[in-house]
């Protein structure tokens, strides 16, 4: 297993709100936040 991503938040209230967020997303989307690809969230976010 590897770290591929992190954030920092100043609350625990708000990590745990931000992981149950990403849990939800397809591995596409994801992996455009991993690469820092913000860009392309909105058009991934579309659901099909």
């Amino acid at each position: 297993m590897e770290l591929v991503f992190t954030e920092t938040y100043d609350r625990i209230l708000d990590a745990i709100a931000r992981e149950c967020q990403i849990k939800g997303w397809s591995r596409a989307k994801k992996e455009a936040l991993i690469a820092l690809n913000y860009e392309a969230l909105p058009e991934l976010s579309q659901r099909k």
